[in-house]
């Protein structure tokens, strides 16, 4: 039985893998109700600092392996807390992580393909609660808003949108999905 069950998950894992089109993953399959930050692997970096601001206090960081940009942090407003975290592979940017209110908390989390933004989920409190996700199609055109529109915590509402449309063209609920039992 329990052979049966993890073929049953690795088949599920492979079939997942398999979208063609990661960038537009359904936010309701991963529905925390929070912004999740991605952790940084410093292990085996070199690490390169930037005083901008003149006072011997280091207000970039950019982690780097065998010369090629990893991850770049800036403390914007010279706190000491990292106010952006952007994520690089083979030299292109591919993710943002941003605290626009200068709290600690992300607050913006922009996700690239091919250095365009495809997705940005955001948190309109300031405290990390996602109250969205926009798509994006690969020309930067914004394609869907899924919405917490009650404060729940789960998103509940898809916007869709023709390209260069600033208002939507079809909304409709998010069906809560059925427990199996």
């Amino acid at each position: 039985m329990k052979r049966i069950g993890l073929c049953t998950l690795i088949f599920a894992c492979f079939l997942c893998s398999c979208n063609k089109d990661e960038s537009v993953e359904n936010a309701t399959q991963k529905d925390t109700g929070k912004l999740q930050t991605q952790a940084l692997e410093r292990e085996g970096l070199d690490v390169e600092t930037l005083d901008i601001n003149g006072d011997t206090e280091p207000d970039q960081w950019i982690y780097k392996r065998d010369g090629a940009v990893r991850y770049i942090q800036r403390d914007f407003n010279f706190d000491g807390i990292i106010d952006l975290t952007e994520f690089y592979e083979g030299s292109k940017r591919v993710r943002d992580e941003i605290d626009l209110d200068y709290d600690g908390i992300v607050d913006l989390i922009v996700t690239y393909k091919n250095e365009v933004p495809v997705r940005k989920e955001y948190s309109v409190d300031f405290e990390g609660n996602r109250h969205g996700v926009q798509y994006f199609d690969e020309k930067g055109n914004r394609t869907q808003i899924h919405r917490d529109t009650n404060g729940d915590g789960k998103l509940d509402t898809i916007e869709y949108f023709e390209s260069g449309s600033e208002s939507p063209v079809r909304v409709e609920a998010i069906k809560p999905k059925q427990s199996a039992e």
